[in-house]
């Protein structure tokens, strides 16, 4: 399977070589390149790729305004932030936007695909010298025991209904429990709220 990709980066130096290297892998077809925030949103409702790959500093609209918007307009599309700054609140927004991952720039080109491909797979992918300041980030004391249970059943892989039997719960208590947990983690989906959960070690 070939995995469709947009790059959006100002500084065409960077652009021109990220897309090289991204075009000599199998796996990846590079289908569009853009400039701005807004010329990436423009690309991925024109283009609907798998993955877009966002760089954070840009004029006319940066890289986690863009991501909000191709999250809000067409959720489908997996976001990745590619960014020189390792910048805790550059990934703690990006990841509220709706983020699937940040990547720094000096990042390897197999780490590069890596991340795209587990963005693809519904996974969450952060630069490793990033992770270990994800749980001083995202605090998992807010969560309730019960809104634990509740990711933990979710990881493996149950329904809604499922997790409300088996916590002897209403359905609907359940989906009121997703959005406190998604307004604790700062995650837009159960996929996300999941792999922040992971990365926490809260599950």
């Amino acid at each position: 399977m070939t995995i469709r990709v947009i790059v959006v980066e100002d500084q065409w130096l960077v652009r021109d070589a990220l897309v090289a290297l991204l075009s000599l892998q199998p796996s990846i077809e590079v289908v569009g390149q853009g400039a701005s925030g807004k010329e990436g949103v423009a690309l991925a409702l024109d283009l609907r790729p798998d993955v877009a790959l966002l760089d954070i500093q840009m004029a006319d609209g940066d890289g986690i305004w863009a991501v909000n918007e191709i999250h809000r307009l067409a959720p489908s599309i997996r976001c990745l932030l590619l960014t020189t700054f390792a910048k805790d609140d550059y990934l703690r927004q990006g990841l509220a936007a709706g983020a699937s991952g940040y990547v720094l720039k000096d990042t390897p080109t197999q780490e590069v695909v890596q991340a795209i491909e587990k963005a693809l797979a519904g996974h969450t992918w952060i630069a490793p010298s990033m992770q270990s300041r994800l749980p001083e980030m995202f605090r998992p004391e807010g969560l309730s025991n019960r809104e634990r249970s509740v990711l933990k059943l979710a990881e493996k892989g149950a329904t809604n209904r499922e997790i409300a039997a088996q916590l002897f719960l209403a359905e609907g208590s359940v989906k009121n429990m997703w959005t406190e947990i998604f307004g604790k983690l700062s995650a837009k989906n159960r996929v996300e709220a999941i792999a922040i959960a992971r990365d926490k070690g809260i599950i």
